[in-house]
């Protein structure tokens, strides 16, 4: 008899949690264009990306946003953070930078924050909700557990009226969140470096069939 594939199931993330946010995040953006332009030293990049996401998760957007975290068979396998349109925290950046000269260098650090600003200024002008990172691990493709995450996201945001909005660096990736009602309203290249899609999606859109 064959054994029923276990599914992932998608909970609140807690601070216990940031640590493992932060390897399955690495892992999920392994061979990321976007990644690997942030971190072009494959010998750092593992390390370094694990702290970024950590980071992410725990100073950002635990506090401020929203984290969920996809678990199968007893460990995180896939995560999910979200920027929440009611947030507002200037301290943010505050306890941040002190930080981030130790995970991108001193001299790859300027043109980073120079990509990150570009990226801000095509953000949606009124509120939304932002889908900073959504990554499953390797092991686990097929298991449902990215679906999973994006639809509690989307849900949530379709209970607040407010449409969703996120950036793809793997053309790709694009046909997986038009399923969603997602579309592309913009490229946008970062300094000497790939070209991101940014994606909008308004409350309410239907899923289509895959």
């Amino acid at each position: 008899m064959v054994k029923p594939r276990v599914k992932a199931s998608v909970r609140d993330a807690g601070t216990t949690d940031v640590a493992a946010i932060g390897h399955v995040l690495s892992r999920a953006f392994e061979g990321d264009p976007f990644n690997e332009w942030m971190f072009p030293d494959p010998a750092l990049r593992p390390a370094r990306s694990r702290r970024l996401y950590a980071l992410e998760a725990g100073f950002e957007y635990l506090p401020h946003g929203r984290v969920e975290v996809a678990d199968l068979d007893g460990r995180v396998v896939g995560a999910a953070l979200w920027g929440d349109p009611d947030a507002r925290d200037t301290w943010v950046a505050l306890r941040v930078a002190p930080h981030l000269p130790g995970i991108f260098g001193m001299r790859r650090l300027p043109t980073v924050l120079k990509g990150l600003k570009r990226l801000e200024e095509h953000f949606p002008r009124g509120p939304h909700w932002y889908l900073a990172e959504l990554g499953t691990d390797p092991d686990v493709r097929g298991s449902g557990a990215g679906k999973a995450l994006l639809l509690s996201g989307l849900e949530r945001a379709d209970r607040s009226g407010l449409p969703a909005y996120l950036e793809s660096s793997k053309a790709e990736n694009l046909p997986f969140y038009e399923r969603f009602g997602f579309r592309t309203t913009a490229a946008i290249t970062v300094p000497d470096g790939p070209t991101l899609y940014a994606m909008s999606r308004e409350p309410g859109a239907r899923e289509s069939p895959a």
